[in-house]
């Protein structure tokens, strides 16, 4: 194994000022599109020959870099892609790890170890970031001044990434969260299936969410997400979108991309990786493997996952649950100085109450879902 040290993202293309799909001060102030939109199917076949002919193009599109984080998503792809890879007679894929130095929330490096080792990887890139990904750093900076606020808010993780994959593809574990986890029949008959045998505290408390009806699971909402830089309106239309998701498991499964949020998600992102030459591979977004996967009996995300990688990756791996929080990289140096000295002008006071806005940004941890309003207020400044 060897590990190729960094020089991509030295020197930047210019980012397109192609209009991206428009977000309404609505989306900007809830931190995501809100709504529905279309996703269209494919054909289901079988989830781990799916996700396999979703990966191919982009391992023969070379070179095929992984964004690896050491989280599940990102294990699997990568132990996937390399095995495949292995079997075709394909190059094999490049593991590109960003790493946050003296940042623990997003320190998972033990992991990223353990599944290197295991995977048995060629090349390994790993570069530190220090204030490349802020929100309103230099990266995104002309972006945003052409489009104004994007989602997702964090572009910047993508542009970097995609800088090392010049005229090749990248592969990365977006849209892992809404397709294979939070389905609640598959927590439902996870849960009965073990009879109380070493069932914990917080999978009963998944069990209960995923049996509520949907006034209570409003509620619950309102307790795991309170924002309270939005005034009550807005609010309510979050908490609503929040508890909508379906008992029934083809249907949620089916459904589980059909938003904008990841319509408008993947549209900026393949965007920005199209500015390198690059394409952007979800393979979790993969219609083949959406319809492959909803055409299954329910299962946890623990269970898809060994599903998949089908025996080429540890358990302690694919059993995991806890993840990595990447904010403070997001709110580094220039966006916590921005918040410190803003004025609270900028932003839609009708949906908005800029004091508690102010609150959440001088956080130890700002919330995710506040970034775009950053990004509107510091534009409105600095226009």
């Amino acid at each position: 194994m060897t590990s190729r040290p960094s020089s991509a993202g030295s020197a930047m293309p210019s980012s397109s000022t192609e209009a991206p799909p428009r977000l309404s001060t609505l989306d900007i102030a809830a931190g995501q599109p809100l709504g529905a939109a279309p996703f269209p199917l494919g054909v289901p076949t079988d989830p781990v020959r799916a996700l396999r002919t979703a990966l191919r193009p982009a391992l023969r599109r070379e070179p095929c870099v992984i964004a690896f984080s050491g989280g599940r998503d990102s294990s699997v792809l990568l132990a996937v892609a390399a095995d495949l890879a292995a079997r075709e007679g394909l190059a094999p894929p490049i593991a590109l790890t960003f790493r946050y130095p003296g940042d623990a929330a997003a320190d998972e490096s033990a992991w990223q170890e353990a599944v290197i080792r295991h995977v048995g990887v060629d090349t390994w890139v790993r570069r530190d970031i220090a204030g490349e990904l802020d929100l309103i750093g230099p990266l995104v900076r002309p972006v945003l001044r052409a489009r104004g606020p994007v989602y997702p808010a964090a572009l910047g993780n993508t542009m970097l990434l995609a800088s090392h994959a010049p005229g090749g593809s990248l592969v990365t574990g977006n849209a892992g969260d809404e397709v294979l986890g939070g389905h609640r029949l598959g927590t439902l008959r996870a849960v009965a299936r073990r009879r109380g045998r070493g069932v914990t505290g917080a999978d009963w408390a998944r069990f209960a969410v995923s049996a509520a009806p949907a006034f209570a699971r409003r509620r619950i909402a309102r307790r795991s997400l309170p924002m309270p830089w939005l005034r009550p309106d807005p609010r309510r239309v979050v908490w609503r979108a929040a508890a909508d998701r379906p008992l029934r498991w083809e249907t949620s499964v089916r459904t589980a991309l059909a938003t904008r949020a990841f319509a408008v998600g993947f549209r900026t992102r393949a965007d920005a990786a199209a500015e390198y030459g690059c394409e952007l591979v979800e393979p979790f977004a993969d219609p083949s493997f959406v319809a492959s996967y909803a055409a299954t009996r329910p299962m946890t995300r623990a269970t898809c996952s060994r599903l998949v990688a089908d025996g080429l990756l540890p358990e302690a791996v694919l059993a995991r649950r806890d993840k990595a929080r990447f904010n403070a990289s997001r709110f580094g140096a220039r966006s916590r100085e921005f918040a410190r000295d803003w004025g609270g002008t900028g932003v839609d006071e009708s949906l908005v109450d800029p004091d508690a806005l102010r609150a959440a940004w001088q956080a130890d941890e700002p919330p995710a879902a506040t970034a775009m309003l950053l990004q509107q207020a510091w534009l409105a400044e600095a226009t």
